[in-house]
């Protein structure tokens, strides 16, 4: 009975002593969940998409334009310049620093780079 309980504690000791050995390393806190980190990105995706809109109001009047030139002269303008020496506007809208037009003739598509 003594060897019983004897084996049983040199086990449990053995037990007790290999699982402390494993030390868990905590999980490296997510810089996401940080609540200055959060407002941080917020306002990034924010001004990222203000960007966006603004850059739509001057693709979407330029499209336009390119539509009803093709509506009137059966054929999409050879270039965005046509637009304005046809008369169809003044001219061209003035674009965000960071962005380039570009116009595809042969679809009629608008887009941004």
């Amino acid at each position: 009975m003594k060897r019983l309980v004897l084996s049983l504690v040199v086990i449990s000791l053995t037990i007790g002593l290999v699982s402390c050995g494993k030390k868990h390393k905590p999980a490296p806190e997510s810089p996401t969940l940080t609540p200055g980190n959060a407002i941080q990105q917020y306002g990034g995706v924010m001004g990222k998409t203000y960007q966006k809109a603004k850059a739509m109001d001057v693709v979407l009047p330029l499209k336009q334009l390119v539509d009803s030139f093709y509506v009137q002269e059966g054929r999409y303008p050879t270039s965005l310049r046509e637009l304005v020496d046809r008369g169809y506007t003044k001219e061209l809208l003035k674009l965000p620093a960071d962005r380039e037009i570009y116009y595809d003739p042969a679809t009629g598509a608008v887009s941004l780079k």
